[in-house]
């Protein structure tokens, strides 16, 4: 979770810091905070999917077969 609280901060520093028009003018600095987002909304999936199952990261819930 310290990761993902950097990449958070980071987006909102350089969102901070674009001038008011930032969004127009600006490409390489849209496309940089873009990517950040992407990366922050990718880890807060697995987090999210992780947890709704019951599993952690990188491992796979073993299921027994059915009783017969």
């Amino acid at each position: 979770m310290d990761e993902l609280a950097k990449q958070v901060a980071q987006v909102a520093l350089r969102l901070a810091a674009l001038p008011a028009d930032g969004l127009r003018s600006d490409l390489q600095a849209l496309d940089a905070i873009e990517q950040l987002a992407k990366r922050i909304l990718t880890e807060v999936t697995a987090i999210r999917m992780s947890r709704a199952l019951g599993e952690t990261r990188g491992a796979w819930r073993v299921m027994q077969p059915p009783r017969q």
